[in-house]
């Protein structure tokens, strides 16, 4: 018996679950319900008379892993290959980001150079707080924000510089509220498995790892309660399911890939 399916928000992990609904021969109907007048979500551009363009949200995507995959064979699928912009490693953009500290710009190091020297607005090199954290315990907290973990791990300055600033640009959101469980999840199985962020890094953790104006923020809880949510829908045997930017990543990858999930969950695999 075919399915009709509807999908509450035009974001672009709603939009994905509809790219994957039309596929399956069990669905008739889709109907996708957006209040705002747009679709795309946290996904918009501004484009100036002259030509410059700027991005309201996420500026691109890393192309790497499953999810990574997954997106440019959607992309493919779409036919819009052609409208791709490669960023390669050696490309101007990916050799000059800057950190705005102190009233001063200061540009990040791009090379393995970088690592051993000691580059402002960090007071020492790198590499030696990636060496300590191979020493240091393993955490006993289930949970614990990002700030305390990177600053526990990595010392206090690359809390406080690097990952405050990163948390901003990725999640609109202050790393001593955010959930390292829920926002980087590599990092907190890398430390669990093998006690150490490096070495897990290295060696695989075991394991894959897949509020108004602004970029949904996992604050401390946030796997808990989305555990909550996904168990009381399966307890009520409900037809629904969870997608989008509000509970497993906010990368274009994990949203879109999250799409994908809750179609094949609706109606297996397409």
């Amino acid at each position: 018996m075919q399915k009709v399916v509807a999908v509450l928000g035009g974001g672009i992990g709603g939009l994905s679950a509809c790219h994957h609904l039309s596929k399956s021969p069990n669905v008739s109907k889709i109907v996708l319900l957006e209040r705002s007048g747009r679709c795309g979500g946290w996904l918009s551009s501004i484009r100036r008379d002259d030509g410059a363009v700027f991005e309201q949200g996420p500026r691109g995507v890393r192309p790497a892993g499953a999810v990574g995959r997954n997106t440019l064979n959607m992309v493919s699928e779409l036919g819009l290959e052609s409208e791709i912009l490669p960023v390669t490693k050696d490309h101007v953009a990916s050799k000059n980001r800057f950190l705005y500290v102190k009233g001063q710009l200061h540009k990040m190091p791009s090379g393995p150079g970088g690592v051993v020297r000691t580059i402002p607005p960090f007071s020492r090199p790198i590499i030696q707080s990636i060496l300590k954290e191979i020493l240091i315990r393993k955490g006993t907290e289930e949970d614990e924000s990002v700030h305390a973990f990177v600053s526990r791990r990595l010392g206090s300055e690359l809390a406080n510089i690097a990952i405050d600033s990163l948390c901003r640009g990725v999640f609109a959101g202050d790393s001593r509220q955010l959930s390292v469980r829920s926002c980087f999840p590599p990092l907190y199985e890398a430390e669990r498995s093998r006690g150490s962020v490096v070495l897990g890094m290295l060696m695989g953790s075991g394991e894959s790892a897949e509020g108004p104006n602004c970029i949904p923020q996992y604050h401390l809880g946030h796997w808990k309660r989305l555990e909550m949510m996904r168990q009381y829908i399966s307890n009520h045997n409900l037809p629904l399911t969870l997608t989008g930017a509000s509970y497993d990543g906010v990368s274009v990858n994990d949203v879109i890939f999250s799409g994908r999930t809750a179609a094949e969950g609706l109606i297996g695999k397409t």
